[in-house]
Parts: structure tokens; C-alpha cells; sequence
């Protein structure tokens, strides 16, 4: 079959690989109909992850049908719709007893190898989910395979980056970074009234406006959060960019006691972390992963109820055998949200 894996420093490739066949009995084979690019699968093409294995296949955004099940498979059956977390759990560890799935002791992530335990993804043909009682959740007729793609990943995670802040109807939030993620955060406080959006590209801007923040690049930002709050600063800012210097923006927006709720990627062993400005300011820093296990339900039916149509950021459908492009395409920001169609 074709599956996407690392190529040349920088690049994905496509490759033809082995079908995926069931090894346990809670095992399930999917068939995949839409993957998605998103901003962690360039960190081993890029030599960011250590040990990652070339021979994985990439991917942790797909959907697809249900072709073959395990006899120890329970809850589901050959034929249905469904979308996989973007983790495993076993649902038997500490963390998993005690409702934390995305911290489980023997996790791995799709389309990983090295910082955890190797596992194909789904930018392929057909995909081997483990657990599959656990990872696959069953689409509804009404629920199209793209906006299945969200309850993979970013969308839990956006929302994670907004409950776990504790934010209030009334707070001033900024969201620095409108990437895929920093848009599935707005996406969920769009209820919140005027968020502000940051960001240096301008077709992203845009679609932060779309989703009612005031968007605005990061030389306006700072003046814009201290007018809005009589110079007082944020009271949640929201980093979804991932780097070292929109944590030191973000540090700095907030106010006296507000918090910092981080969603962006962060690998940097030795960030600097301004603990004086933390003291002086009570600051609260608190990172996500986002939890699609916890949070996908109760987020299929908030796009259900409320129309959130988190669809709305693809910018980009390219076959599979394009990946290649769509990698190149997704790394140089000339498109927010790329969907492949094996």
C-alpha cells in the first residue's frame, strides 16, 4: 500500500509499505479516507525527534472505515465510520484509572517512534489501531469524515488549552499563534466575546477574524491587550506557536495573577524562563496536551448543537500521492490545514 514516511532531511516521501495486518485480539484495521497534516508530524522530518524510526509511517489525524476486527474487539464492528485518537491508552494504568488517558504509562502516539513506542500512522491506505475499543470512536451519518479529522487532536487540544485555563465569560484571552490549533482554541471561545488573535501571517489573521477574535500581528499585539484592559494585560493568554519567543510574548501579556496556558509544542531543554517576572507577577504557566479520548464526545456534539464547522481551517485537499507538496506546502505556512485523500 502507500503510506507516507521521512524522506530527505526536511521532506515526506511516499512509499509503498506492507498492509497492516491484525497482531491482537483488541486490534482493528481501518481503512483510511481522509488524513491530516499537522504541526508535530514535522518535527522528525526535521531531525527533532530522538530515535524516531524512518520506516514509520506518519500520521495521527485520520479517519476512515473499519475493515477487519479482533475477536477481543467489543464496542464496534466492520463497516462503521470512525475516527482514532491521536494516542493510545490502556485504561489500566494509575493515570488512566484516575481519568488522565493522555498521560497513560505505556502511550504512543500515531505516526511516532523513539520518544515513544513506535506506531504507523494514518497517512496511509489502511492503518493497524490497537485498542481499538478505546481509540476509535464511531462517526455519526451527520458528522462528515473532515470534521471527524478535529476530534483526533487539535480540536481536544484548542479546548484543553481554554478549560484548563480557567477562563471566564468576562476575561480579556488572547491566542498567540493561529495555526490549526490556536484556531481550534478561538473556535471554543468564540461564545467568549472579542478574543484577541495573533499572528504574523496574514491569511491565518484572517481566519482568526473569521472565527470573531480581533487579529492582529505581533508588533500590534501588546498595545492592543493593554488598551483593551486599561494597562492592566490578559487575563489568559493562550500559546498555541510553539516557539521560545511566543512563550516570552505570552509571559509578558498577561497580568498580575493571570495565566499562561500552553498548547504550542515546546522540546527545548534548557528555555529560559523568566522567574522573576513569574514571581512578581503571580504568574499561573500551565501546559496541555489535549485529552481526545476525555473531550471528543462531548466535542462532536458542541460541533453538532452549535455549528462550530472547524472544517473551515482546511485550506488545502491534495491526494496522498502528493504528500511530498502538501508537507512542503503545510512547513511554509502557504497553507493552514492540509488534508490528504488516499
Amino acid at each position: 500500500m502507500k503510506a507516507v514516511q521521512v524522506g530527505e532531511r526536511g521532506t515526506a516521501k511516499v512509499s509503498d509499505v506492507a498492509e497492516p495486518k491484525l497482531r491482537e485480539p483488541r486490534d482493528a484495521i481501518v481503512k483510511v479516507t481522509a488524513a491530516a497534516i499537522c504541526g508535530a508530524d514535522l518535527f522528525p522530518l526535521h531531525g527533532m525527534t530522538p530515535g524516531f524510526d524512518p520506516r514509520t509511517v506518519l500520521g495521527h489525524e485520520f479517519a476512515g472505515v473499519i475493515t477487519d476486527i479482533g475477536d477481543a474487539v467489543d464496542l464496534l464492528e466492520v463497516g462503521q465510520r470512525v475516527v482514532s485518537s491521536s494516542m493510545t491508552s490502556d485504561g489500566t494504568c494509575a493515570h488512566c484509572r484516575m481519568g488522565r488517558p493522555a498521560q497513560c504509562a505505556s502511550r504512543a502516539l500515531f505516526g511516532y517512534s523513539g520518544v515513544y513506542p513506535r506506531l504507523d500512522g494514518g497517512q496511509a491506505e489502511y492503518v493497524r489501531i490497537p485498542m481499538a475499543d478505546r481509540c476509535l470512536l464511531r462517526l455519526p451519518s451527520t458528522f462528515t469524515d473532515e470534521q471527524g479529522l478535529f476530534l483526533a487532536d487539535i480540536l481536544p487540544t484548542g479546548y484543553a488549552a481554554v478549560q484548563r485555563s480557567g477562563a471566564s465569560l468576562t476575561d480579556t484571552i488572547v491566542v498567540l499563534g493561529c495555526g490549526p490549533v490556536g484556531l481550534m482554541a478561538l473556535l471554543c471561545v468564540s461564545g467568549f466575546g472579542g478574543a484577541i488573535a495573533v499572528d504574523a501571517v496574514e491569511a491565518r489573521r484572517e481566519l482568526a477574524a473569521a472565527f470573531g477574535a480581533e487579529a492582529v500581528s505581533p508588533a500590534e499585539a501588546e498595545e492592543l491587550v493593554l488598551a483593551r484592559t486599561g494597562g492592566l494585560g490578559a487575563d489568559v493568554v493562550i500559546e498555541a506557536a510553539g516557539t521560545p519567543g511566543a512563550l516570552d510574548a505570552a509571559l509578558q501579556l498577561a497580568r498580575g495573577r493571570g495565566t499562561v496556558s500552553v498548547v504550542g509544542a515546546h522540546f527545548e531543554p534548557d528555555y529560559k524562563l523568566n522567574a522573576g517576572l513569574m514571581f512578581e507577577h503571580e504568574l499561573t504557566l500551565r501546559f496541555s496536551i489535549g485529552d481526545p479520548l476525555a473531550d471528543r464526545e462531548r466535542l462532536m456534539q458542541m460541533v453538532l448543537a452549535r455549528g462550530l464547522a472547524p472544517e473551515r481551517v482546511i485550506t488545502h485537499r491534495l491526494p496522498l500521492a502528493e504528500a511530498a507538496e502538501a508537507y512542503h506546502r503545510f512547513h511554509s505556512r502557504a497553507a493552514t490545514k492540509v488534508v490528504l485523500l488516499p
